[in-house]
């Protein structure tokens, strides 16, 4: 049965939740030298709102597919998934991505809906390295 493309969409969307909360396990993890040179603290924090990521709309999420965020460390050292409404209360901002591959790594997932097909990485830098 052929899906529509509502229906693959809701299916990225879902890999994509569950490849976002479950790094290494449903999809391939890696982190840039920068995110990686955070204090263990902050980089383990940051990875706690990043896996409960879900402040999807219009605006970072034009897709529906759940494949992209930003999360933001206060001058308090409190990360937040919010952007902030003042600039300077944002000491450093992080984004997280999943990209969809074919099962080689080498070209883009000709089917992202499914699974037996495609291999996702999620990827989580520090918004300088973008």
């Amino acid at each position: 049965m052929e899906l529509t493309d509502a229906e693959k969409t809701d299916r990225v969307r879902l890999l994509n939740d569950m490849a976002r909360q479950n790094p290494g396990v449903a999809c391939r993890a890696n982190m840039t030298i920068g995110f990686a040179a955070l204090e263990d603290h902050d980089r383990h924090a940051a990875m706690q709102v990043m896996l409960a990521f879900d402040h999807f709309h219009e605006g970072n999420d034009p897709h529906g597919e759940h494949d992209f965020g930003a999360i933001y460390r206060l001058r308090s050292g409190d990360w937040v998934q919010a952007r902030p409404s003042d600039e300077k209360s944002i000491s450093e901002t992080a984004f997280w991505k999943i990209d969809c591959y074919d099962k080689q790594l080498e070209f883009g997932s000709e089917a992202p809906w499914d699974s037996d097909q495609t291999t996702r990485v999620l990827t989580i830098m520090l918004a300088e390295e973008y």
